[in-house]
């Protein structure tokens, strides 16, 4: 049950297809409930048609519900050593997700048994359903993470627009209170300050004097420098946070690749910082026989079919293709294909060479394996030759 379970509702970069399924089905749930509590708000939207709709909302309910279950389910079957099932499922619920599942179903269904939950409150935790989504959203969670980090600078930046927003407030209402009703006292012009730095200028509210215009301008142009300084911190953030992740996720693969187990942290780093990370999806065409050879492979999970002079045969975990294209600078050898799902990580040629000249010992198990590949085709290709 168990297995069946995480198959089902776990995480993971190849799911199975019963969870592809799944989730597709659960995210069309998650947006049309949306959108129908989003719909609702209006008056009389569902005239003629509120049957059809109440049976459509409580279908996506019960999906989301059965979710949240099966996810309380697949927590205990998933708990930690010496950890009790009860103490697994809490560690859910009170996890992000965990509370995101529950606001999405378990008002409603209070609220419905209990006959207590008001309509505005229907509306509410329904529109919070949709952020049931960001499990399925990696981009939102590292923007979470980014924001984390960076939360010191943005604090002061912050810090600065507020000094600059009292500041502008303060200059402008001595130069308009005399003649301007709308800067009649500094919370007055705040409302000028803030709309004006924040760049959007309604225009419901503007100086009159000359001083006033010649105080706005300039606070206008330092709404613009402002609001770059917290873009230009996130950008950079989440720039170095996709960086961060692709370095970890490179050297986990890495280092599960038997080929570099003999390496050390400094040559796993370097290694990792050359290494592409590829997927490859069932009879995907790698590479194919006489295409020039500009990167190798190794595979981290899954199985290729190699079809050459050699004759056919499978590589797997483990495994490396394309290094006797590199060696010997011809034309591949043999063609690749995908057998299943796979997980790869290429070497470009220039990093290939660039690499293997500061370790010979790896330069000399990528030649024994080209070697005995190369001589295997070679026995071949001298028995295609024979008289038959």
């Amino acid at each position: 049950m168990g297995g069946w379970l995480y198959g089902l509702v776990g995480e993971s970069p190849f799911p199975p297809m019963r969870a592809v399924i799944y989730r597709a089905v659960l995210v069309v749930c998650i947006v049309l409930s949306t959108a129908i509590a989003i719909i609702d708000t209006v008056h009389d939207a569902w005239v003629g048609v509120e049957e059809p709709v109440a049976l459509a909302g409580g279908l996506f309910l019960a999906v989301l519900s059965a979710d949240y279950i099966l996810r309380l389910l697949h927590a205990r079957s998933q708990r930690g050593e010496g950890e009790s099932g009860l103490a697994a499922m809490a560690r859910y619920a009170l996890s992000p997700y965990g509370i995101f599942d529950f606001l999405a179903v378990v008002p409603f269904l209070v609220g419905e048994a209990a006959a207590m939950l008001p309509h505005d409150g229907e509306t509410v935790f329904g529109i919070l359903r949709f952020l049931k989504l960001a499990r399925y959203s990696p981009a939102l969670e590292t923007l979470g993470v980014v924001v984390l980090h960076e939360l010191r600078p943005l604090l002061a930046a912050l810090f600065i627009m507020l000094i600059l927003a009292i500041s502008a407030s303060t200059l402008l209402y001595f130069a308009e209170r005399a003649t301007n009703p709308n800067f009649a006292s500094v919370p007055a012009a705040m409302w000028w300050a803030i709309v004006t730095l924040a760049t959007v200028g309604y225009g419901d509210v503007v100086p009159i004097t000359p001083l006033g215009k010649l105080l706005g301008s300039v606070v206008a142009v330092l709404g613009l420098c402002m609001f770059a300084l917290p873009a230009s911190i996130l950008a950079s953030g989440f720039s170095e946070e996709m960086k961060r992740q692709n370095f970890v996720s490179t050297w986990h693969l890495v280092s599960k690749v038997p080929f570099f187990a003999r390496l050390q942290a400094s040559q796993i780093a370097e290694i990792a910082g050359l290494l592409k990370l590829a997927r490859a999806i069932k009879g995907e065409v790698l590479m194919r026989e006489g295409d020039t050879g500009e990167c190798m492979y190794f595979i981290v999970s899954g199985q290729v079919e190699v079809k050459g002079k050699a004759g056919t045969f499978i590589l797997k975990n483990g495994d490396f293709f394309g290094e006797i294209a590199l060696i010997e600078r011809c034309p591949r050898t043999a063609t690749v294909k995908a057998v299943s799902r796979c997980q790869l990580l290429i070497l470009d040629a220039r990093d290939f060479h660039k690499f293997v000249a500061h370790d010979h010992a790896l330069l000399e198990v990528i030649w024994d394996t080209a070697r005995a590949r190369m001589a295997q085709a070679g026995h071949v290709s001298d028995k295609e030759k024979e008289p038959a």
